[in-house]
């Protein structure tokens, strides 16, 4: 393989020239150049596999020669490296495919490190695999997945029973080599970065995986580690005795992780570690106090280790305050309230945030809540609420990947809000069909005897809650409509034609000729025929 080391620094190209296991690895030095122009040119004319480049050089910048290259030769991978902060250019890089970010100081074990990764990927990529190296990969590749069933079946999907779960049973199912001694899971977890851009998630594995794989198995019986999104779920398997180096190596894999904050700006680590147990059937234990101990970032911040090993049975869900929020959040929910709804949110936070013993787990479960109380009180009234097949899903893991209260609750207002002022919408439009139905019966049947309770029925309403309604719409009652239009139909009739007025009378729906005139006298402030002899 062909590898062009770029450098505005004579210094920094020597050294990498220096560390780098070239002969081992199966790899020759095409080209050490000291520009961004000259190394597009070494590009161009050597045709290289891998190109090792500084984000920063004369004549043509990192990002720049990416881009050229890659149109040039879209086969040649990069490795960036940079002394600075570069947030900007660091993340374009990684978008256009560069495979990894290297921080000065250079040290010798990433560097070859990250080499031996783009050989075995070039090597696997080219069918250039002996039949002993393939039957390796295939064979490894089985391995890995075997044991990454022992997170599906027995941690996150919980196929397998507990009591029936042995050493000896997951040794021999998912190819562990588990021994006596300490068992133990940890959480890593990473926020802040922009989910949307699948490059940045395969980026972060790979540095978890390097950090974990390069420091924490040689003091293991045997470890594992499964990625699920921006978590990492670690086993760590480990004498009794070295449970002081394993607490201490998972630190030194926090401060590594934290160094990518050189690339990813608001990037934010944290890791949770669980309860320390002595047989392998109590592992869901230690499970579910790492994660305890991650949410509890909510309430103590990030960019540090958190330790838990025991997890509460009491719920600030059983509180009398979670009653009170539920109560006052519904009511106003069933009364259209959105002011009052959104309100009882924010008191929500602050009585929590008020509180001495409130956990990082409540404060998730009391944002999941609500959402639940939202869909059913709204579901509950009837009320047009269209959420997709996903939305309580989406809501959740959106939830799983925020990293403060603030943050929490925000979000958990801004959805409520958002979909309870389309709910809102959506109910105006459906509750003005009947009103509009009710308008247009009364100005087609003035002339015939009209009531509440018959228009109501056949607009399908409760009398009592229609006539709110209709005032609602409208801003009349239904009885001052009703008048407010025969009265306008006799204007006309007065106007428009020689009809007697006691005929006028019936047709627009009064029998009472003296009641008709009486009313018309009050509303016009003139009596029926004034009225004509000024208008018609």
């Amino acid at each position: 393989m062909k590898v062009i080391i770029a450098d505005d620094e004579e210094k920094i190209c020597q050294l990498i020239a220096h560390l780098g296991d070239w002969d081992n690895m199966d790899m020759e030095i095409a080209a050490i150049v000291h520009s961004g122009t000259d190394a597009l040119a070494a590009i161009r004319r050597h045709k290289p596999d891998i190109v090792i480049t500084d984000i920063r050089m004369p004549g043509c910048d990192g990002l720049e020669l990416i881009k050229k290259a890659k149109d040039a030769l879209p086969s040649v991978e990069f490795i960036i490296i940079s002394g600075y902060r570069h947030f900007e250019y660091a993340q374009t890089a990684i978008r256009y495919g560069v495979k990894d970010y290297l921080l000065k100081p250079i040290k010798k074990a990433e560097l070859n490190g990250t080499l031996k990764r783009m050989r075995d990927v070039y090597r696997e990529r080219n069918e250039r695999l002996t039949q002993e190296e393939l039957f390796r990969i295939t064979l490894q590749n089985d391995i890995d997945r075997l044991r990454a069933g022992f997170f599906s079946d027995v941690l996150l999907q919980k196929r397998i029973d507990t009591q029936e779960l042995t050493m000896e049973l997951v040794n021999e199912r998912y190819h562990y080599q588990f021994a006596p001694g300490c068992f133990q899971i940890a959480v890593i977890k990473i926020d802040g970065v922009d989910a949307k851009i699948p490059m940045n998630q395969e980026f972060l594995r790979e540095k978890v995986l390097e950090a974990f794989n390069s420091r924490i198995k040689e003091y293991c019986f045997d470890s594992e580690i499964c990625l699920e999104g921006y978590s990492c779920y670690a086993v760590l398997n480990y004498r009794e005795t070295d449970g002081k180096i394993v607490r201490r190596v998972m630190k030194q894999i926090l401060d590594f992780l934290l160094l990518q904050n050189d690339i990813f700006e608001r990037l934010r680590v944290t890791v949770g570690i669980g309860s320390i147990e002595p047989e392998i059937n109590r592992i869901h234990r230690s499970l579910k106090t790492a994660v305890r101990a991650v949410e509890e970032r909510l309430i103590k911040g990030t960019n540090r280790m958190l330790e838990c090993d025991s997890v509460s049975s009491s719920s600030f869900a059983d509180s009398g305050a979670f009653l009170e929020f539920n109560q006052n959040f519904s009511n106003a929910l069933t009364n259209l309230n959105e002011d009052g709804a959104l309100a009882a949110i924010d008191r929500l936070k602050d009585t929590m945030m008020s509180g001495n013993e409130i956990s990082g787990h409540d404060i998730l479960q009391m944002a999941k809540e609500v959402i639940h109380i939202y869909i059913f009180t709204a579901r509950q009234n009837g009320f047009p609420l269209e959420i997709g097949e996903t939305f309580v899903e989406d809501y959740v893991r959106a939830l799983d990947d925020m990293s403060s209260t603030d943050e929490i609750f925000a979000y958990a207002r801004s959805v409520v809000g958002s979909s309870y002022q389309s709910l809102l919408e959506k109910k105006r439009t459906e509750d003005n069909k009947p009103i509009r139905f009710a308008k247009q019966y009364i100005r087609e049947n003035y002339g015939k005897p009209i009531s509440l309770e018959s228009v109501s029925e056949l607009a399908g309403f409760n009398p009592t809650y229609f006539s709110t309604l209709f005032k609602k719409e409208t801003g009349l009652t239904f009885t001052e409509y009703l008048l407010q239009t025969r009265m306008d139909a006799a204007k006309d009739l007065l106007k428009d034609t020689n009809l007697n007025i006691s005929v006028i009378c019936e047709r627009v729906g009064y029998s009472d000729h003296k009641y008709f005139s009486k009313t018309f006298t009050r509303l016009t402030g003139l009596k029926p025929n004034q009225y004509r002899k000024l208008y018609s």
